[in-house]
């Protein structure tokens, strides 16, 4: 993957997210263009960061927290969907993140949910 490629086709938006606790159904989109759709040589995932504490949520399509997080994706998209946002788990940074299991090099798009009260 060189720097100049498009890797991603959508990304989780550059501003932060600011829901409200209780909030349902918000998405973070991630979709990656076709030459990435190769799982045997790509592998996709989504972490997140909260409290300096990483957590795996997805890996290519395996869902860890099926209770708080729905995978959306096909070929291509690799949504993610907090169910309902709430303070202690979400507030935070999330990663939707491509790895070439190949040489290593990885992309990661990043999206900041803020949860107020």
């Amino acid at each position: 993957m060189s720097s100049d490629e498009q890797v991603f086709l959508t990304t989780p938006k550059s501003e932060p997210y600011f829901v409200l606790e209780g909030q349902t159904d918000l998405i973070l989109e991630c979709s990656f263009s076709p030459k990435y759709s190769n799982r045997s040589r790509y592998e996709v995932a989504w972490t997140m960061v909260t409290q300096d504490l990483p957590k795996h949520l997805t890996r290519n399509d395996a869902s860890f927290v099926k209770s708080k997080y729905e995978l959306l994706q096909n070929d291509r998209k690799y949504n993610l969907q907090i169910k309902r946002v709430q303070y202690q788990y979400d507030n935070g940074k999330f990663y939707c993140t491509l790895l070439d299991k190949e040489n290593g090099a990885q992309k990661i798009a990043q999206a900041t949910v803020v949860v107020m009260g």
